[in-house]
């Protein structure tokens, strides 16, 4: 009887053994998979942050130029002409919100008239026609829609014979529209004025 009781307590201890053994691996393989993740996904993001700094060389010259600043008095004269050809960037007007139904409006005084053929608009808004097409240019500029890649919603008068507006948005992506109002400047054709990303 007692090598009985002594075999099956043997058998006992040797499962609740194998058990711990058991426990002991699965946590040692979970502390290896979790601690492999989080230098992994440490590494991911390091990587991902040095290529999105490589991708977004805007950003580098940024960071570039203020370090410069901070390092540099003797370079002041250097970075106000960087500043100076950044300027077409920094003169964009935009602001969120700015009414119901739409999401930002912009406003870019280097926008430029797109050239003309005419000697002053047509009235007509006729799809194909020559003002229709400069029109379109214009439109493009404003939303940076190509006008083979743009689906037009809408294009007609906005008050005057100079002043016309558009809703267009890429083909394929109803989902985002653009309002653009259009001017005409004498001898130099249409030109974007105000852009609207509708919501």
């Amino acid at each position: 009887m007692n090598n009985n009781r002594s075999s099956r307590h043997e058998n006992k201890e040797k499962k609740v053994n194998r058990l711990y053994n058991l426990l002991i691996a699965v946590v040692a393989v979970l502390i290896v998979f979790v601690g492999g993740t989080m230098i992994l996904g440490n590494k991911d993001k390091s990587d991902n942050q040095a290529e999105t700094t490589q991708n977004n060389p805007q950003t580098n010259d940024q960071k570039t130029d203020k370090t410069a600043k901070k390092d540099d008095d003797s370079s002041k004269d250097d970075q106000a002409t960087d500043e100076e050809s950044n300027d077409s960037d920094s003169q964009a007007e935009v602001e969120k919100n700015p009414e119901p139904g739409v999401a930002e409006r912009k406003v870019d005084p280097s926008w430029d008239s797109v050239g003309t053929s005419q000697d002053a608009p047509a009235a007509t808004y006729k799809k194909g026609s020559t003002d229709w097409n400069e029109m379109l240019k214009a439109v493009g500029e404003g939303s940076g829609i190509s006008p083979s890649n743009m689906t037009v919603w809408r294009l007609g008068n906005n008050g005057g014979v100079g002043k016309a507006v558009a809703t267009v948005s890429p083909k394929g992506n109803s989902s985002t529209k653009y309002r653009v109002q259009i001017e005409w400047v004498d001898g130099e054709g249409w030109k974007p004025a105000v852009v609207d990303k509708l919501q």
